[in-house]
């Protein structure tokens, strides 16, 4: 299952905090913050390593007009725990700085410590899609006019350009978009919905079995479980032969306590398993399906 890593990752964690004292303790940033919280330790050790290093292109700097640069807001979802946001955010900040976008412009919003669970405080995310860190979110008066997913396509500054001069530009991940799309519209609540129809708007948007699946974790976190179950469905279809995907569909219908399905399909993912790392935690959830079922 997808949620395999990230379990791991949290009972190493676990043990680890318990194992040292609690000045060793990882800290993270949780909401709103400043560019200068970022430059007081520990971040700084990354921070200002990362910033310093990124040499943005002078060439595409020199060629985004100051006219495209007003009534412009940004958005910026990352995470002092995730590897993407270390190396991202500082890089973008030094494109921002070069630009002279004042801070008054630029919102940073740091989400919590579970990579799941891509919350704020203030839950300044929701309804935005975010589903993956960082995320940069660019608006012109005040309409969200494009996002840079992560990584950059090209290079960061490229893809601002790109973004500025309203040309053709697709994030990574286009996927979510359309689903971010369905969650605000209702249509993965619609109990007439047609699942091979959404299947079918994705199929070319997708990138493999793993960006749908860790979507469907994300809603699975934030309470979304009907949602997260559509999305697993919808993943099921466009790769029915996966036993990770049938693993984390047969998931979704325990969490939403259809145990007769979920017994069903993890027995087929145990059937299709050839990953003997995946068989434990098939064997758990399916233990308490069946259990449950009675």
């Amino acid at each position: 299952m997808q949620k395999l890593i990230v379990s791991l990752c949290a009972i190493v964690s676990t043990i680890m905090t318990l194992a040292q004292t609690s000045v060793n303790k990882p800290e993270i940033l949780y909401g709103a913050v400043q560019q200068s919280d970022l430059q007081k330790p520990p971040y700084n050790k990354w921070f200002d390593s990362i910033y310093s290093a990124y040499d943005p292109s002078s060439i595409t700097i020199s060629k985004i007009p100051k006219q495209q640069l007003k009534d412009i807001r940004i958005e910026i979802f990352f995470g002092t725990w995730c590897g993407d946001s270390r190396r991202e955010v500082p890089r973008f900040l030094k494109i921002m700085d070069q630009l002279a976008i004042p801070a008054s412009k630029i919102s940073l919003i740091a989400t919590g410590s579970d990579s799941l669970y891509k919350q704020s405080p203030q839950h300044e995310e929701a309804g935005k899609g975010i589903f993956r860190v960082p995320v940069f979110i660019i608006y012109r008066t005040g309409v969200e006019i494009n996002r840079i997913n992560e990584f950059p396509v090209s290079s960061l500054e490229n893809d601002l350009a790109a973004i500025l001069a309203d040309q053709s530009y697709n994030p990574n991940y286009r996927s979510f978009e359309l689903v971010k799309n369905w969650l605000q519209d209702g249509s993965l609540l619609d109990k007439n919905i047609s699942l091979r129809g959404l299947a079918l708007q994705l199929k070319y948007l997708v990138a493999g079995e793993r960006e749908l699946n860790s979507l469907g974790y994300v809603l699975l976190e934030q309470g979304k479980k009907a949602e997260a179950l559509k999305i697993f469905q919808v993943n099921a279809i466009l790769y029915p032969e996966s036993a990770n995907v049938l693993s984390s569909l047969g998931e979704g219908y325990y969490e939403n306590a259809d145990h007769h399905n979920a017994v069903v399909i993890l027995e087929k993912a145990l059937e299709l398993n050839k990953e003997p790392q995946l068989v434990k935690e098939i064997l758990n959830v399916l233990y308490k399906a069946k259990l449950a079922k009675g």
